[in-house]
């Protein structure tokens, strides 16, 4: 048997490529869907293109997030009274998981506004379309459905720009190891980012002073979550405007569709294809 002619493109799966629904239940297959319809239908996918890479790197940002709690999880499994256990690997790896669920949450939305300021037409370029950027900011609010939304989580954008800022061009997460009981976890992360490791030692340690890896996380994961909503749900009531009649989204998108490339080197009698299934999302 020769290799199927697998189809080169499918209608609507702008923001499915690359995307494992299973890790994002959080988005609206059917929006995504629509707008993905919507979009090819009227040849706007190239403006779109940024908004559909901003989920991308929110998939990672999800990832190396799950990934840190596994870690500091499974370095609590080996904690035992009485000992101190040491693994340097894991706290390692931790702190990249950390450093890079940072980097990956200021990427995806540098990728929004660089998208919103294609929608709205507001003509900025290059590091002007930034949230930090006030100008820019007020711009966006222009539009009263995403000042309604978006102004709220100014006090975010200001504190990501500054853990960023940090850590990426200063300086680097400092970890500490929390041996015994704690309320923080084992690897707490200073909400205080500039501390030094022995500035950290000497503080209380307390939820005032820092993060569990797990608050860490959804802290930053939610608010990139509702920002990413919000920007589908106004882009779908932009482009509904100008429709005669409603477009229907297919079935199979609301049965986990993902769609990743695949390039074969040579030629082959296909005999099988296997779909690797993780025993978990950390399993990687």
């Amino acid at each position: 048997m020769s290799l199927p002619n697998f189809p080169k493109k499918m209608d609507g799966s702008l923001f499915f490529r690359e995307i494992i629904p299973q890790l994002l239940p959080e988005y609206s297959p059917r929006k995504l869907a629509e707008l993905g319809l919507i979009v090819e239908k009227k040849g706007k996918t190239q403006i779109y293109e940024s908004l559909r890479h901003s989920l991308r790197k929110i998939q990672w940002v999800k990832l190396v997030g799950l990934k840190a709690i596994y870690i500091e999880e499974e370095l609590a499994k080996a904690a035992k009274p009485n000992s101190v256990f040491f693994d340097p690997l894991r706290q390692t790896a931790h702190s990249l998981c950390v450093t890079d669920c940072l980097i990956h949450t200021k990427s995806a939305l540098d990728s929004m506004a660089v998208f919103l300021n294609e929608l709205l037409e507001l003509g900025y370029e290059k590091g002007d379309r930034d949230f930090k950027k006030k100008l820019f900011r007020d711009s966006v609010y222009q539009d009263v459905f995403l000042k309604n939304k978006i102004k709220k989580l100014e006090p975010w954008f200001f504190e990501l720009q500054r853990a960023r800022d940090e850590w990426i061009h200063i300086k680097a997460i400092e970890s500490l190891s929390i041996q015994g009981k704690s309320y923080i976890g084992l690897l707490p992360i200073p909400k205080k980012i500039s501390l030094s490791a022995g500035e950290q030692l000497k503080m209380p340690k307390n939820s005032k002073n820092f993060w569990s890896t797990k608050d860490f996380v959804e802290y930053y994961y939610s608010h990139l979550a509702k920002l990413f909503r919000v920007i589908i749900e106004r882009s779908l009531q932009i482009e509904r405007l100008d429709l005669k009649e409603p477009v229907l989204v297919p079935k199979h998108f609301m049965h986990n569709l993902a769609l990743f490339p695949i390039y074969v080197t040579e030629k082959m009698s296909l005999q099988k294809m296997g779909v690797y299934i993780p025993k978990s999302m950390v399993d990687w």
